[in-house]
């Protein structure tokens, strides 16, 4: 039986294109996924918070640290900054006024 090379596929028919934007600019897309960040974000918030805080919540507890700590990201809480260290002085530096 003689060696038949494998042919490459035929290439497809049909190739999808890539889908029209669905804004004309840049800030007119950045109004609209705000524009849905305020009609979804308290739903969002409501769910976090019933797993994170729920009494009757199933989930683990790991979920529910990871659940809470979004809701403070999304709240935009600053951490607590640390403290400054005290200026180190050092044996030369202990001079006191006249």
């Amino acid at each position: 039986m003689p060696y038949m090379r494998k042919r490459a596929p035929d290439p497809p028919d049909h190739v999808p294109t890539a889908p029209s934007p669905s804004a004309a600019s840049a800030a007119e897309g950045m109004e609209n996924t705000r524009a849905l960040a305020r009609r979804y974000l308290p739903d969002a918030i409501r769910l976090l918070a019933g797993v994170a805080f729920g009494p009757d919540s199933e989930a683990a507890l790991y979920t529910r640290v990871l659940c809470a700590k979004e809701i403070v990201a999304i709240a935009g809480a600053i951490p607590q900054t640390t403290p400054a260290p005290p200026r180190y002085e050092g044996a030369g530096d202990s001079s006191e006024p006249d």
